[in-house]
């Protein structure tokens, strides 16, 4: 196809001599054609770039390293992860929105960009006009622990105690605005208690302290928590799903405890340049589908994420994103969170 057309074009050149007024309507066919003979290039025809907003050795890292070589695999292009960390994520928000829309450079994103107009005041960047949403990878559940001393075995007896001692009780999370903190305080406002929250640069500090005793309660990723949980460090009280997790289906919901409707269940998802084409967009998403949705990788997701694989249309995925902006922007706004 491309081959007879850029063949018509020459023919029409050598005969412009003789036929002046053909001038015009050779470079009209010019202009439409040869783009369309270019598009016409299978695609992804290169190799991709797969952003990260985290350094090496965090749960994004975790996931990029483990998606990059399935999806190579499937499209038969190199996936480069490529760490841009710096302001909670927002270096690297920012870098995927001015790329070329093109479909080779992604972004492996989390709720957080979907609610950046919420958690970021005066940030420019628009989750919905500057960012394309290609698919989701997966969604994760939080988990509230306590230290074995406090005496609060469930959410209801947890409850309990917290409005027999309102402000005396405290919980650390990884950091404001962090999806622990999120899923805590989404906690307290359904749960109608006032618990005090300790922020701390990783979930790595909250723990040691939470170990010790130094604070009664930890919010983190549930991934992250099953092996001080399985050690005895820590008691789980429930998981912020809206069912209880298939890698931890010993510790209830915090709906099954007693916070009725309660469910948070946060995604990572992958993400492009707004105006990358929509056909690209639809392609792409097909290539990671099969990329991720094929057994054996699921299984070696499960074991290393503790989550479950979980793609989509990117209409979809763009609905997924508005649904959960406008949970955190609730969430937000009641317990009145504001990252500096």
């Amino acid at each position: 196809m491309r081959t007879r057309t850029i063949e018509r074009i020459r023919i029409a050149v050598s005969n412009a001599n003789r036929y002046p007024w053909r001038c015009v309507a050779l470079a009209m066919l010019a202009a439409c054609l040869l783009p369309n003979a270019a598009m016409a290039q299978p695609y992804p025809s290169k190799a991709m770039r797969l952003i990260v907003r985290a350094p090496p050795g965090g749960t994004d890292d975790l996931i990029a390293r483990l998606i990059a070589p399935a999806i190579s695999r499937q499209i038969g292009q190199q996936v480069i992860v490529d760490y841009r960390p710096g302001a909670g994520g927002l270096v690297a928000w920012e870098y995927i929105a001015k790329q070329p829309p093109d479909g080779y450079t992604l972004l492996l994103a989390a709720s957080g960009l979907a609610a950046i107009k919420s958690l970021r005041q005066g940030v420019t960047l628009d989750p919905f006009k500057d960012i394309g949403w290609v698919t989701q990878v997966t969604s994760f559940m939080l988990v509230l622990t306590v230290h074995p001393s406090l005496p609060a075995k469930s959410a209801s007896e947890l409850i309990a105690l917290a409005r027999k001692r309102p402000g005396e009780l405290s919980y650390g999370s990884s950091g404001v605005g962090a999806t622990p903190h999120l899923a805590a305080e989404y906690f307290k406002s359904m749960a109608k208690v006032d618990i005090n929250h300790i922020p701390y640069k990783g979930a790595g500090p909250m723990y040691l302290d939470l170990f010790s005793g130094r604070i009664e309660m930890g919010s983190a990723v549930l991934g992250g928590a099953l092996p001080h949980i399985r050690s005895g460090k820590v008691r789980p009280i429930g998981v912020s799903g809206a069912a209880r997790s298939a890698q931890a289906p010993d510790i209830p919901t915090l709906a099954e405890g007693g916070v009725k409707g309660y469910a948070f269940e946060p995604f990572y998802a992958l993400v492009v340049a707004a105006g990358t084409p929509r056909e690209i967009m639809a392609a792409l998403a097909d290539h990671i589908g099969k990329a991720l949705m094929a057994p054996e990788f699921r299984a070696q997701f499960v074991k290393v994420v503790a989550s479950e694989v979980q793609v989509n249309a990117p209409e979809v995925m763009l609905q997924t994103a508005r649904k959960e902006a406008d949970l955190i922007e609730t969430i937000v706004r009641t317990a009145g969170i504001k990252v500096e």
